[in-house]
């Protein structure tokens, strides 16, 4: 197994094909590894990182995996660090990021792609995020910091609850408690009676004409609750235009919209990958005349028949614990981040967190501190 390293950015096209296919050998976790994901962050989110792409090739001169990392600086309480990372990781909120390999080859691939990853000399802060907790690539990336005796943290500690989806909605609805089941069925049948009614845009141009809507029931929803939301980050907005007109191969986005007289009063933005419907982006106006009747869990709940009816095997929240989700599902995995420092600032970086972990241990919650967002589903009862 050799392992070459992609560090110009006009390299990167050529790759995509079999970059793709790698993704897609975890129909499950994939989407997020892929390379329309990782180039739309490159272009419009970090486009001070540079690729520092890892390719494994075997014997043959077949691609068996490849690492979608890249070098960047990394700033964080009055410290600058050379540091290698995952790309599609920030504001953009990439789950399950890991190495893409062959399910022959994996073993080896993850073995190593790890030893070259440690004898980099491109970085003195090495951060593993969104990794599931406990996978083979957490358990070797571990066993690499302990074995070469290197300064590690672990943080980051996220749900990501799921659906495992049943053959017919109702069945679903049936996993359900009694009042939730009855809550759900009664808005989707109050916002008909109102005279709403559901959209669903598939075609990407479509997607892309209405995000502007989007964007504006998204941030109109945390404001609500006195947060930015993520649509007002530099950059987000073009990134997603350039995932929904550019999708990776086998993946395709729905945005669901409630309308009432004219208007959408609700949005949701679904991508779909391999087996798995991801819940992405949603919003919706708190001063619509049907924010009483829960548009969130309606497009929710259309969302997850939809997924049932197209015969997919899982329904991603993707990470966040909020209220509103456990009373879909009980059901969930967990992601962490694993940091490693072998030069004195990132060590001393990594010391800082341990200190600061400390006394937060020993310190009252503060009053007055501004509360999680509270859910779509707790935010519209």
């Amino acid at each position: 197994m050799t392992i070459d390293v992609v560090t110009r950015r006009e390299e990167l096209a050529a790759l995509e094909p079999e970059w793709d296919a790698l993704a897609h050998h975890d129909p499950r976790d994939g989407f997020f590894r892929t390379f329309s994901w990782y180039q739309a962050w490159l272009d419009h989110i970090r486009p001070d990182a540079e690729p520092f792409v890892f390719l494994a090739r075997d014997g043959s001169g077949r691609l068996a995996g490849l690492a979608p990392l890249c070098r960047l600086s990394y700033r964080d309480s009055g410290f600058r660090l050379h540091a290698v990372a995952w790309a599609g990781r920030e504001v953009v909120s990439g789950d399950f990021l890991d190495f893409l390999t062959t399910p022959e080859a994996r073993a080896e691939v993850l073995a190593a792609m790890v030893e070259r990853l440690k004898a980099a000399s491109e970085w003195s802060l090495l951060v593993m995020g969104e990794l599931i907790d406990g996978g083979d690539s957490y358990r070797a990336l571990e066993r690499m910091g302990e074995r070469h005796r290197l300064a590690m943290r672990r943080q980051e500690e996220r749900l990501c609850p799921y659906i495992a989806l049943p053959r017919a909605f109702d069945e679903y609805l049936d996993t359900l408690s009694s009042s939730t089941r009855y809550h759900i069925r009664r808005r989707l049948r109050d916002v008909e009676k109102r005279g709403a009614a559901v959209e669903v845009h598939s075609r990407p141009e479509e997607v892309v004409r209405h995000l502007d809507g989007l964007v504006r029931l998204h941030l109109a929803r945390w404001r609500k609750d006195n947060q930015p939301g993520t649509f007002g980050r530099p950059g987000f907005r073009e990134f997603l235009r350039q995932v929904i007109l550019r999708p990776p191969a086998g993946s395709r986005c729905s945005l669901y919209q409630l309308v009432h007289e004219g208007t959408p009063v609700a949005a949701l933005l679904m991508f779909y990958f391999g087996e798995s419907a991801l819940y992405y982006q949603a919003g919706w106006d708190p001063n619509s005349t049907l924010a009483a009747l829960s548009p969130g869990v309606v497009l929710m709940a259309h969302s997850i028949r939809d997924a049932i009816e197209n015969r997919l095997r899982y329904y991603e929240f993707l990470r966040g614990d909020e209220e509103y989700k456990s009373r879909w599902t009980k059901t969930y995995r967990k992601t962490a981040t694993l940091l490693f420092a072998r030069k004195f600032m990132a060590r001393q970086y990594l010391q800082m967190h341990h200190w600061k972990d400390r006394i937060k241990n020993y310190l009252p919650e503060r009053p007055g501190a501004p509360a999680k967002p509270s859910g779509q589903y707790a935010d519209s009862q």
